[in-house]
């Protein structure tokens, strides 16, 4: 089934095919058949000995609920101190207690199953250095089929554990890149859609995540409903790498979301196509964003760094509070790809450090690089309000900037009712710079690019 997002310059109108949204997501309610070698619920304390006293380690006890039964029930008012946990296919589990991490992290397990690179993004695949990384506090790996998450409880990470090691350099890259999730679906080097297919989350709160939050690689057909994504520090030096919603794959809704991090709100990694994201609060970190640079697969393919696209997605009623910028496109070489039929929908920004940011090349530099790059096309920007700091930005002050390569340059950038005022009193937002990028704009202060 497929989950269709079009753009219609001609007419501005955007049609999403709620039909199959729909069909998707009640599929997503419907598979808890259970199976004939499966209890049909579980109590992890009454059928397995949990404690849930936030003292005894219950990780054997869900281990087993979860092998053993289609539904697991960790109860409310009570916390269930993990290690990592293997989700499997076919399973329900429903959390209104609270599940606490692992609080020594020098005894926190490494994967078998992932790995991640002790080495730079741009470390050419023959000096890159890979090793076992620490495994998210509850992880799936491909394939992996029909899997809920729900209730009212919480995922507590105890993030503020981790986060003071970025600064120990004595480790290079290994505290920055490896450092657990809280919850991955998938594996980072397998991005076929449908390795992890049929995933439904919602209600529950993710709280401090030592690394990125919510992970899958390879989706298809994943809805994500009313998560708080939370941290007790605000922004990337109070809490590094906390990306909300890190997601690649087809078909996937995230709605009716809170996200409060040190980094990238909901950022979409190619390949992808058939993304909607609405009715979702930002704060603290980056906006969502659609990336051309995942560094996790680089080194497959026939090509010496990873090609995919970032296609047919939305962004839709938005809000930005005290974010880096009000919306965001970025891309890093030399991985190269296009972001394509990305539309920016019914933002609302509240004193957000710039508009916009659209970046082609290396990341926050002014530097071309000719040998690949990514480039985008058919890129909408409509209804987008609020207040910019206008406390600077070597790219342009306030409103943002727009800048491509002149080998891979942007086009049909679409601009449409953008107004941007300034949170600073008596002072006004200053135009966009831009490179190497043209389109058109109606209505909109200050104007874009000269076109």
């Amino acid at each position: 089934m497929s989950m269709t997002l079009m753009l219609n310059h001609s007419s501005t109108t955007l049609r999403f095919s709620l039909a199959s949204l729909l069909l998707f997501i009640s599929s997503t309610l419907s598979y808890q058949e259970q199976k004939p070698d499966l209890r049909a619920v579980c109590d992890v304390i009454a059928d397995f000995g949990a404690a849930g006293d936030n003292k005894t380690e219950d990780t054997v006890a869900v281990t087993q609920a979860l092998r053993s039964c289609s539904k697991v029930v960790l109860r409310a008012g009570r916390t269930f101190l993990l290690r990592p946990v293997e989700l499997l296919s076919h399973r329900h589990l429903v959390v209104d207690g609270t599940i606490a991490a692992w609080r020594d992290i020098k005894t926190w397990p490494n994967s078998t199953h992932n790995v991640c690179a002790i080495t730079g993004y741009t470390t050419p695949p023959s000096e890159a250095v890979f090793v076992p990384t620490k495994e998210a506090l509850l992880w799936g790996v491909g394939p992996l089929l029909n899997v809920e998450i729900s209730g009212q409880g919480t995922l507590d990470g105890q993030g503020w554990r981790w986060w003071p090691l970025k600064n120990d350099t004595s480790h290079g890259e290994y505290w920055h890149n490896c450092r657990p999730k809280l919850m991955s679906f998938g594996q980072m080097n397998v991005t076929k859609y449908g390795s992890v297919a049929n995933l439904h989350v919602s209600g529950v709160t993710l709280q401090d995540s030592p690394f990125w939050t919510l992970t899958g690689r390879g989706l298809r057909n994943a809805t994500f409903r009313s998560v708080i994504v939370t941290t007790r520090g605000c922004g990337y030096n109070e809490a590094p790498n906390t990306d909300g919603f890190n997601l690649q794959g087809e078909d996937v809704l995230v709605e009716d979301s809170f996200v409060r991090n040190g980094d990238d709100c909901v950022p979409i990694f190619p390949p992808s196509q058939n993304i909607l994201v609405r009715n979702v609060t930002c704060t603290c970190g980056n906006p969502p964003v659609a990336i051309i640079w995942p560094a996790s697969n680089h080194i497959l393919g026939p090509y010496p760094y990873n090609v995919g696209d970032v296609e047919n997605v939305r962004f839709d009623h938005i809000l930005l509070r005290g974010t880096s910028s009000g919306l965001a496109i970025k891309s890093l070489p030399p991985f190269i790809g296009r972001a394509r039929n990305i539309s920016f929908t019914n933002l609302v920004l509240d004193d957000v450090k710039i508009g916009m940011a659209l970046n082609f090349f290396a990341q926050n530099m002014a530097q071309e690089v000719e040998e690949v790059g990514s480039s985008a096309s058919s890129v909408l920007i409509e209804n987008v309000t609020g207040t910019v700091s206008v406390k600077g930005d070597k790219h342009g002050i306030g409103a943002g900037h727009i800048n491509c390569l002149s080998t891979q340059p942007c086009t049909g950038l679409r601009l449409v009712n953008v107004t941007l005022s300034s949170s600073a009193p008596g002072t006004q937002v200053a135009a966009y710079t831009c490179m190497n990028a043209n389109g058109t704009y109606t209505g909109c202060s200050p104007a874009p690019c000269g076109w």
